[in-house]
């Protein structure tokens, strides 16, 4: 008898996959097969840098501000202004919320949600520490939900790696790679082939601990993420680093035409 009922649960969990899939196609079928590329920027920098993010040639991107590790105990003026020049910009802000994989109460992360909402009027929310098994869908699912309605109209989930097809589902964007230039081409080869049938404006690439030879080669290699970012900066703190490469960077995702 366990045979049988691991086969008919394996059978389940296929056709669940399937239509999980189908609704990340269908949802989105009016996207073009691959369209040019742009930055998501972890902006983890003072309101002076994120200014000056405002004001480089390239854009529009997507760029998330991150005050103390989310939006901090209190109201910053310095970055209510630099969100709304990044805005007037035609800039997307979008606020930082850590999840802990999963093992953050809800209620702490609505909390942080109500704050980027009620300060800054952020335009969406980056859900960080995003768990990348099946098993914790719905409750992303939950959050994603509760960002949309309270923080605008974009989800950004980064679990890091290619989580279960089900974040798909309610996700505008999900990263699926964060880590260090010299693995990325590794994790490229090891990309599923179900994930090219999603998108590419909803994939994000985040790499740190790039030279500008790597970040010139890594824009240019054959990956379908419809967002690149990469940085000079390295552990702990990569994202504090904004490269000086960057406005070249940019100028190569700009370049890209859409197939």
């Amino acid at each position: 008898m366990r045979p049988a009922r691991s086969v008919v649960v394996g059978m389940v969990a296929a056709a669940i996959g399937l239509v999980a899939l189908a609704s990340v196609v269908l949802a989105r079928a009016g996207e073009p097969a691959y369209a040019c590329r742009s930055t998501l920027v972890p902006a983890y920098v003072g309101p002076s840098e994120l200014i000056a993010l405002a004001e480089r040639p390239h854009g529009p991107r997507l760029v998330v501000m991150n005050p103390d590790s989310g939006p901090g105990a209190r109201r910053d003026g310095a970055y209510v202004q630099a969100v709304r020049r990044a805005q007037e910009a035609g800039l997307r802000v979008l606020g930082y919320v850590a999840t802990g994989y999963g093992a953050r109460p809800a209620a702490a992360v609505a909390a942080e949600i109500d704050r980027y909402a009620r300060w800054y009027g952020v335009d969406g929310i980056f859900l960080d520490e995003t768990a990348h098994s099946e098993e914790l869908v719905e409750h992303y699912r939950g959050l994603a939900a509760l960002a949309r309605e309270e923080a605008g109209r974009l989800v950004v989930l980064n679990p890091g790696v290619v989580p279960s097809i089900g974040y798909f589902g309610f996700a505008d964007v999900v990263v699926t790679y964060e880590g260090p230039a010299a693995e990325y081409a590794g994790a490229l080869a090891r990309t599923p082939a179900w994930l090219d049938t999603v998108p590419p404006g909803r994939i994000a690439h985040l790499i740190y601990g790039a030279s500008r030879e790597q970040a010139v080669a890594a824009v240019g290699a054959a990956s379908r993420a419809g967002y690149v970012y990469l940085t000079s900066g390295t552990l702990p703190n990569p994202w504090q680093t904004v490269p000086d490469y960057l406005e070249e960077e940019e100028a190569l995702l700009a370049a890209c035409a859409p197939s």
